[in-house]
């Protein structure tokens, strides 16, 4: 009898040890056809975040800070009237380069964490099944930065006129965590801050300006 009980039970450990094996294969199979998924997924909605905390950083910050074209630039002429050099406002374009970055980096920490759904058909790999079915949360942490740069572009505008216009470039770099891996995106945000026709000769430095 006693051997009957030991050899039920040594049944019953092995049975446990193989369901033990069989959901651990289980459950690394799922994690090699999860992860790679929503890797892409994130950096996707990592884009659309940077996008969306870009767009609304810079419209808050711009509706608080003055950014026509007297503000951020002076023309210096001589006595002539003729323009000789574009002085910017170093003052008023650093306090909207910080205004804007405080404003992105702030619409990003109101993104801290986000679910990201992953269709159950996604993992099967089957084309046909893709997007469909129920979906499994996955929670992803998302962190991000800012950092805007101005600059200044000189072209054309026709005979003996140059049309000057002042870009504000916003890099948002946002930094996406999900559970066993991360992804790193960046996404940048071209805003014309104002413009100015400038007639007369053109002076060198506009030439020189216009390549950095």
């Amino acid at each position: 009898m006693r051997g009957y009980r030991g050899r039920r039970s040594r049944r019953a450990v092995f049975s446990a040890v193989c369901l033990l094996l069989a959901a651990v294969t289980v459950f690394l199979l799922l994690d090699a056809r999860v992860r790679p998924l929503v890797r892409r997924l994130t950096a996707v909605q990592a884009k659309t975040l940077a996008a969306q905390a870009a767009g609304q950083g810079v419209e808050t910050a711009l509706a608080q800070c003055r950014t026509d074209y007297a503000s951020l630039a002076e023309l210096q002429r001589e006595a002539s009237g003729r323009v000789v050099s574009v002085q910017m406002n170093a003052l008023a374009v650093n306090q909207v380069r910080a205004s804007v970055n405080r404003a992105v980096t702030a619409a990003l920490a109101d993104l801290a964490a986000k679910p990201l759904n992953v269709p159950i058909g996604s993992l099967t790999g089957l084309a046909l099944l893709n997007g469909r079915g129920p979906r499994l949360p996955v929670l992803i942490n998302v962190t991000g930065s800012a950092e805007s740069a101005i600059e200044n572009r000189f072209e054309s505008a026709g005979a003996n006129q140059t049309l000057h216009q002042i870009f504000m470039k916003t890099t948002v770099t946002v930094l996406t965590v999900f559970p066993g891996g991360d992804t790193k995106t960046t996404y940048t945000a071209t805003v014309l801050l104002a413009e100015t026709v400038i007639v007369g000769t053109v002076p060198n430095a506009y030439a020189q300006w216009s390549q950095k």
